[in-house]
């Protein structure tokens, strides 16, 4: 080696780095899916994953606990001032009337979001992407790389707070059009282009490409 030659150097911070991603990509092997850890091709690792953030169950959680306490305000408002209209007449019945059916859409609101945020989840690899949908028949789709590469990531006020957001896919058949409210959206976003533009690591190798060539 000449004096002129440059000798590749690692700080300290990068091989802790680099230790950390590899016990992470460890646990995140451990904790996939049997059927998933099956479809790994010869070199393939698991690099990432992440699932529906919990914050999609604030909203319906916050209607269910506001509308009651409303309406009892409301109750106890109309018995302390007796001469009021809302208080006369069949207007206490359609009181009650919508306080049930606003408690209903309430209560359709979190179990449909409880269902996204148990029965999705993104699994990463270094060579593809795959959805993983269902909570007792699950279903596992790997994601094509020209929808991959047109994706757009979107994140609101409080997505950029709590590091939620959601991911737009260009329309194919077989997968969705939209992951909604995904936890570490930036870290999914960068998993989802380096994928499709074949970056492993600090390298740039070929992707793999889903297409079907006639």
């Amino acid at each position: 080696m000449s004096d002129g030659d440059t000798v590749p150097f690692e700080t300290v911070e990068g091989a802790l780095e680099r230790q950390q991603a590899r016990a992470a990509g460890i646990s995140l092997t451990a904790a996939a899916p049997p059927k998933l850890a099956k479809m790994l091709l010869p070199g393939e690792r698991i690099t990432f994953g992440t699932a529906v953030h919990p914050a999609v169950l604030m909203l319906p959680i916050f209607y269910l606990l506001v509308v009651p306490t409303a309406f009892v305000a409301l109750q106890w408002y109309g018995h302390t001032h007796a001469h009021l209209w809302f208080e006369a007449g069949t207007w206490p019945k359609v009181e009650f009337a919508a306080e049930l059916a606003l408690e209903a859409a309430a209560l359709g609101l979190f179990v449909k979001r409880l269902f996204r945020f148990l029965s999705l989840r993104i699994v990463a690899t270094n060579r593809r992407i795959f959805a993983i949908r269902g909570v007792i028949i699950r279903r596992i789709t790997p994601l094509g790389n020209t929808a991959l590469a047109g994706s757009t990531l979107s994140q609101g006020f409080f997505g950029r707070m709590f590091g939620y957001g959601s991911i737009d896919l260009p329309l194919a058949d077989g997968t969705p059009d939209r992951f909604r409210d995904m936890r570490d959206a930036l870290q999914l976003y960068r998993e989802f282009q380096a994928v499709a533009n074949g970056v492993d690591g600090d390298e740039w190798k070929p992707a793999v490409r889903q297409t079907i060539i006639p």
